[in-house]
């Protein structure tokens, strides 16, 4: 990688799945001569897609590095899925790019998910840009996407290419820069805006001459991408090959390389606020962080780094700050997509590869030994969709354990763990289709065929009314019997407060010894409640009364008696099932609110707060755990896959009567088939 850490550009390529990212792709490996053809998706040629299921389903299903060389620059570009159920990989890529390169189809105009990728960037703190491809499609109006653009994302968008007609009559580009068409000094103008509002001194000399020179635009424009006051907006068409080199000429020229883009923040090591910042400076001690793992299962865990300070050579080691532990290298590479390409060295800026470092995990921190720190790490979406899971073969069993674990460390946004309550294995994802890819890269990369369902819900239960139970446990059979009577009230407690024990026996109706025994009955009862098998609880137990004997009462006989008692004053209160109780945050366009709205109340949604955020509309609402298990499908159809939701869990509440009577009688039909 013999190339200055000015002269590179790191960029995320992100958008929704369809607006072109893998067409630019394939056009600009064809532009820069790293490929001898223009691919396609259509026919199988794209040098974008790569894995089996991508080739199946012509989509980009995780993030790709590619290093293309022009003009005496490196282009590193992370092509991201466009498919929302996708987005920590695009996330992932935003930490360790200066600039994130945003696809607007310009026949559907900004999407959700385009939206929340722009202000993922923010948060992110990289520079964006836009590029608007499919200017050729019918009915394109070139003037009301740019004012959706600036309406609903941002106005900060400000184009430096523009078509020369609309729809079917785009035959070129117009250059801003070089004065070219009608709108040219308009754009210029208002790129110079943009740009002097970086900077209050630079504003001031704007505001009082009214101009800038090329020298200070060629200066200050780099300054103003990365302070993210200018979003620059291109104009290209890959397939015609149009608009290409002139962006590329503008990466090239303004976008921030490693240097421009400045210090990162970090953390000493084992600190949990920022105290210190990483300079891109390659003769400082080396530090890089993990934005990509693959678990191959051939090659063994692949792990994606950006070296963010300093230099590391191939015969070197690193430190595991995470881990806390030297690391020898068995190499590094640099990718192109599918192809890898070992490296002598790199530095500031590069993205390579380091191999079978199992230790190393999504987000670590390497360092050079002596120099530990630590990056922040990245806050990815939570899943949404759950399903439990099981081996179609009985001895797939740990097979599927050690599998998921490893797709669970490439995917942030991808769970897998066993249910305390239900028993079940559960693995969560973003949707019924995040969950499908990775059941499919299951079974091919580890040979494990798998069986699901919808996973059981985690009720519990409770009474409602003080009672009083009463059991006596008498066995005889020849020999030594057993024995124990048992007494005891019990009422319920306020929401939350558990389980309590109160020992009332006075006069050594029961032996001390036996009283424990009581209290492991009562809560062997509670393990598994007599509605739905769930969790028993906020009850309280007194144990006041009940009689021994002298030889037949033992440790085991006091258990079962504690145990009958116990459920018999359950009963005999009022018990009731307690169902989890989500907060739900759903985002969507204005246009589909009274679809959502009306469809939430039909969930036995609870709405709690209504705003627009910008273009979309964010409606919040309190609905149960069991009516939002394939919600991601319905929103998904009314929505027309633009809306998206977050949920966490909130509290318990009481089932309605008629719901508890239908649970309790699907669980019992269940439990007689079984």
């Amino acid at each position: 990688m013999a190339h200055r850490p000015e002269d590179i550009r790191n960029i995320a390529l992100i958008g929704h799945g369809g607006t072109g990212k893998t067409a630019i792709i394939d056009a600009l490996a064809f532009a820069t001569g790293a490929s001898t053809r223009h691919g396609n998706t259509a026919d199988g040629t794209s040098v974008g897609d790569t894995e089996p299921e991508e080739k199946e389903r012509r989509h980009t299903l995780t993030s790709h590095v590619f290093g293309f060389d022009y003009d005496g620059h490196r282009l590193n570009i992370i092509d991201t899925p466009g498919n929302a159920d996708f987005i920590a990989d695009a996330i992932s890529a935003l930490y360790v790019a200066e600039c994130a390169l945003i696809c607007i189809d310009a026949h559907s105009g900004p999407t959700v998910h385009a939206i929340r990728l722009f202000e993922e960037a923010g948060k992110a703190g990289t520079g964006r840009a836009l590029v608007l491809t499919h200017p050729d499609a019918d009915n394109v109006d070139f003037q009301a996407v740019l004012q959706r653009l600036n309406d609903e994302i941002s106005d900060t968008i400000v184009p430096v290419t523009y078509p020369d007609a609309d729809g079917a009559a785009f035959r070129e580009i117009r250059d801003v820069e070089s004065g070219q068409g009608p709108r040219a000094s308009e754009f210029r103008e208002r790129l110079e805006e943009r740009v002097a509002m970086s900077d209050d001194a630079i504003l001031e000399k704007y505001l009082e001459t009214g101009t800038m020179s090329h020298e200070q635009f060629l200066e200050y424009l780099p300054r103003a991408i990365t302070k993210q006051t200018v979003t620059p907006l291109f104009v290209v068409a890959p397939p015609k090959d149009i608009g290409l080199k002139k962006m590329l000429a503008f990466v090239n020229q303004y976008f921030p390389s490693p240097v421009a883009f400045g210090g990162r923040g970090a953390m000493s090591a084992g600190s949990d606020s920022v105290d210190q910042i990483v300079e891109p400076d390659p003769s400082g001690p080396f530090a890089g962080v993990v934005f990509k793992v693959v678990a191959d299962p051939y090659v063994g865990r692949q792990s994606y780094i950006r070296c963010l300070r300093g230099t590391l050579k191939a015969d070197e080691g690193l430190f595991n700050v995470a881990a806390d532990k030297h690391e020898k290298l068995a190499g590094l590479t640099e990718m192109h997509g599918a192809e890898a390409k070992a490296t002598d060295s790199v530095t500031v800026g590069d993205l390579f590869v380091v191999s079978k470092l199992e230790s190393l995990g999504l987000g670590d921190t390497v360092t050079a030994d002596g120099a530990a720190l630590q990056i922040p790490r990245v806050a990815y979406p939570k899943p949404v969709f759950s399903l439990a899971v099981n081996p179609a073969s009985r001895g797939d069993e740990q097979k599927i354990n050690q599998g998921l674990e490893k797709l669970s460390a490439e995917d942030p946004t991808f769970v897998s763990s066993r249910d305390a309550q239900t028993g079940e294995h559960l693995i969560g994802g973003t949707s019924p289709m995040h969950l499908e890819i990775q059941l499919a890269r299951l079974k091919r990369r580890y040979g494990v065929a798998t069986e699901t369902h919808p996973p059981a819900i985690p009720y519990r239960e409770t009474m409602t009314a003080p009672a009083e139970g009463h059991h006596r446990h008498k066995k005889q059979s020849g020999g030594r019997g057993q024995f124990a009577e048992v007494y005891l009230r019990a009422r319920p407690l306020d929401r939350g407060v558990g389980f309590e024990y109160i020992d009332s026996v006075v006069g050594g109706s029961i032996p001390r010894q036996f009283i424990p025994e009581v209290e492991k009955g009562v809560k062997r009862f509670m393990a598994k409640g007599p509605l739905t098998g769930s969790v028993v609880v906020d009850v309280a137990a007194e144990l006041y009364d009940g009689k021994f004997h002298d030889v037949d009462s033992d440790q085991l006989s006091f258990q079962l008696a504690g145990e009958r008692a116990f459920a018999d004053a359950f009963e005999k209160g009022r018990p009731i099932l307690l169902e989890p109780i989500m907060n739900v945050q759903i985002r969507i366009p204005e246009r589909f609110t009274g679809d959502v709205t009306s469809n939430l109340s039909t969930h036995r949604g609870r709405m709690s707060g209504m705003e627009m955020d910008g273009a979309l509309q964010v409606i919040t609402a309190q609905v149960p755990m069991k009516e939002m298990q394939d919600y991601a499908t319905q929103l998904r159809s009314m929505t027309a896959g633009e809306g998206t939701f977050t949920m966490d869990p909130s509290h318990y509440e009481p089932v309605p009567a008629n719901v508890q009577q239908d649970i309790v009688a699907a669980h019992k039909k269940a439990q007689e088939k079984a």
